[in-house]
């Protein structure tokens, strides 16, 4: 688990060095879950960390997303957005569960602050302890940097 959160964090650090747009913010998700997320810009691309908390479990999720759509619905306002990913999960807490999941994001980037909003659908697989599927939804705001 520390040598996987250690990797984690080099990735970051690493992918920082080239990165164009990077953010932080806080994840609300169904249920009682929350997750701190942290994204990665990759010029266009990105790789998004979440760190969640829900009950009695611990998750670590890493994702690599495709900006696929963008819009100016409201260029007053700001850009609205279409992402979409997939990666990896472990959940630890009554016990150990490592899986798979993708992720869809809708939201806006907001032109007179650095505030992006959006919405999520998060299907996944749990592949070790505890096989099974699920999907999970949350509402995220992030400050973008």
């Amino acid at each position: 688990m520390k040598k996987f959160l250690v990797a984690l964090v080099a990735l970051f650090a690493v992918t920082a060095v080239s990165a164009q747009e990077n953010n932080v913010g806080l994840r609300v998700g169904s249920g009682t879950a929350f997750d701190l997320v942290g994204k990665v810009g990759l010029g266009g691309n990105y790789i998004e960390g979440r760190l969640g908390f829900g009950g009695n479990h611990v998750n670590i999720t890493g994702i690599y997303n495709w900006e696929i759509a963008e819009w100016n619905w409201t260029p007053s306002v700001g850009k609205w957005f279409f992402d979409a990913g997939v990666g990896g999960n472990l959940g630890v807490g009554g016990f150990v569960n490592l899986g798979v999941v993708g992720t869809a994001h809708f939201g806006i980037k907001f032109n007179g602050a650095p505030i992006d909003l959006s919405v999520d659908v998060t299907p996944g697989i749990n592949l070790i302890g505890g096989f099974g599927t699920y999907i999970g939804s949350g509402l995220s705001i992030a400050y973008r940097f």
